[in-house]
């Protein structure tokens, strides 16, 4: 495993790297964070930062980047054809998301579940936007206990 982490390390790009991990933190978590958890350990060992700084960085750019799916949510929000669609899809989603909103930021925030798809419909259903900051700094967390487990594993 550690030869894959490191030729990906040797052959891409640190911008391209981070673009393609907020766009995924952006857009419905697609990529896995760990994977990028696991890369920012070779990778700071490789360029001689201390690889926590990486995963705070890490953290911080999933933290915005379902601030930005918030946003995204709230535009969505005002786009009728869209609104029908997704409230039509998602009902149920949001009649829970509006009574257990905060429980489900932090389970988001937390486990792996797409943090961005849970802001996004928090920004569609009008969750705070106050509580939405608040809770997702759970997400810190969520990158700091498992990049201890994915440490020894890399």
């Amino acid at each position: 495993m550690k030869e894959i982490f490191q030729l990906i390390v040797d052959n891409v790009s640190d911008t391209l790297v981070y673009v393609i991990f907020t766009a995924s933190e952006t857009v419905l978590g697609l990529i896995p964070p760990d994977l990028f958890i696991m890369w920012s350990k070779t990778q700071g060992e490789s360029i001689g930062v201390n690889p926590w700084l990486l995963v705070g960085f890490l953290a911080t750019l999933s933290y915005l980047g379902g601030i930005i799916a918030y946003a995204i949510g709230m535009k969505i929000e005002h786009i009728p054809k869209i609104h029908f669609w997704v409230t039509k899809k998602y009902s149920e989603l949001f009649t829970n998301l509006k009574k257990w909103g905060g429980f489900f930021i932090v389970i988001a925030a937390l486990l792996p579940i797409p943090f961005s798809m849970v802001t996004l419909i928090s920004g569609i259903t009008g969750y705070s936007f106050r509580w939405l900051l608040i809770l997702g700094l759970f997400r810190y967390v969520r990158f700091f206990v498992y990049a201890i487990f994915l440490f020894q594993a890399v």
